[in-house]
């Protein structure tokens, strides 16, 4: 077979394919990512590879066989990323390397503030080239971010919604927890825990080497033939009312096409003692505190400095706060998140639950209710981050989505960020407000 060179002039990881364009040649070379022989997830628009040459499916048109890049690139862990930058450990060499939002190639590239915004939690993998920037160090440069959560690149997730529904009622917790609907996910404080338990529990086992996800074979009958087929499962960290744990059971995807096809498929959520556990030594639940060099860092300190970025919180006033501030100017909301922040640590003196650790982006960090319209009721959630001998605060939540981030931690304490009084509360809002109407 003739061996060529070319040009990539697009290739699409979702669909599996792309065009290579030759020199000399008047039609674009397909190519398959089954004919890829390396590692790669992505091929970049305008890097050269080399390739067996055929002829296509097509009458008159060319394939690609065999395709290896021209110039090998890196893989590595994210270490930290906020804010449009961050870290990168290169797994080829163990170097560390910047990460800047505008060196993400398959991120659109306007408006630019939204960059500054991309969703990368540590322990994701990227695929990049280096670049040294003289003074600002050696930089990871045309990133490639594969934008699925660990749990979808680890299995195939089929009637996703049924098995969920069927977990939240053996794990009975306020999972609709004011029927919010983040990512546009069915139960979805549920749908996040889970997600977010499982990118924990793969970074633990790639960090610590601890095998906190089980593999193992079971047994399985089809058209009378039983045969052996590889299993997997996970400790969900939750429990039934009986306190017995949850796992998450997969058996292997029989229908993988290419590598990066998901290795497992989700079957089922099992309690302890399902007979399809029986196979397992059962792994443990994640563990977020392992990193924690001090665990009375989850306790706030009322004698610290506490500084709000008020740009930094303000930014994000039209999607985050109550309606009834949008039309305020930020001087004013200023000053009443000024005192919003002075009545929360009150409580804190009076009671140091009202500081409900929340996992996000990698660390833990605490989070206090701010009541901003009234006294006697919470509006949103401060995120309070410890930098040295103070506190900083750089963003407010909707309680919804600090519920949902507190609970990968454990159940928060019903103190001020309770989801049974916050849906009460709605409940008897409308009642109000049906009564109003009929007078």
């Amino acid at each position: 077979m003739e061996t060529k060179k070319g040009i990539v002039k697009y290739f699409n990881p979702s669909d599996y394919h792309g065009m290579i364009t030759v020199n000399g040649l008047e039609k674009d070379v397909y190519i398959n990512i089954l004919e890829i022989t390396e590692d790669a997830i992505n091929l970049l628009k305008g890097e050269e590879v080399e390739f067996e040459i055929v002829d296509g499916k097509i009458e008159d048109s060319y394939a690609a066989n065999n395709l290896k890049r021209i110039n090998n690139r890196y893989t590595g862990i994210v270490l930290e990323y906020e804010v449009g930058k961050g870290k990168v450990k290169c797994l080829q060499n163990n170097e560390e390397y910047n990460l800047y939002y505008k060196d993400f190639v398959n991120i659109e590239a306007e408006p630019i503030f939204e960059h500054t915004r991309i969703k990368i939690q540590s322990g994701a993998e990227i695929e990049f080239d280096i670049e040294d920037r003289g003074v600002y160090g050696e930089s990871a440069i045309k990133i490639y971010y594969d934008g699925r959560k660990p749990l979808e690149k680890f299995a195939l997730l089929p009637y996703w919604e049924s098995k969920i529904a069927f977990l939240a009622k053996i794990s009975p917790e306020p999972w609709d927890y004011l029927n919010s609907d983040l990512e546009n996910r069915i139960l979805p404080v549920l749908s996040n825990y889970l997600f977010y338990t499982f990118g924990r529990l793969h970074k633990e086992e790639k960090l610590y080497n601890e095998k906190s996800i089980a593999i193992s074979e079971t047994e399985m009958t089809y058209k009378n033939v039983k045969s052996k087929i590889k299993c997997a499962c996970f400790n969900t960290g939750l429990a039934t009312a009986y306190q017995e744990e949850i796992f998450a059971d997969f058996i292997e995807n029989s229908n993988k096409r290419t590598k990066n096809d998901p290795e497992w498929v989700l079957k089922k959520f099992c309690k302890a003692s399902d007979a399809e556990m029986s196979v397992f030594d059962k792994p443990e639940w994640a563990n977020y505190f392992r990193d924690m060099d001090d665990l009375s860092e989850i306790l706030y300190d009322t004698t610290l400095h506490h500084e709000l970025k008020y740009d930094h919180i303000l930014r994000d006033k039209q999607e985050r706060f109550p309606s009834a501030l949008n039309s305020l100017p930020d001087s004013v909301i200023k000053d009443l998140l000024d005192q919003g922040l002075e009545k929360a640590r009150k409580r804190v003196r009076r009671n140091y639950k009202t500081a409900v650790p929340q996992y996000y982006n990698g660390h833990i960090q605490l989070l206090l209710p701010l009541s901003l319209l009234s006294q006697d009721k919470t509006d949103l959630a401060l995120a309070v981050e410890k930098e040295g001998k103070r506190y900083i605060s750089r963003t407010v939540l909707k309680l919804e989505w600090a519920y949902s981030n507190a609970r990968l931690l454990a159940k928060p304490d019903r103190e001020w960020l309770d989801p049974v009084k916050e849906i009460e509360s709605a409940e008897l809002d409308e009642i109000q407000k049906s009564d109003e109407e009929k007078i």
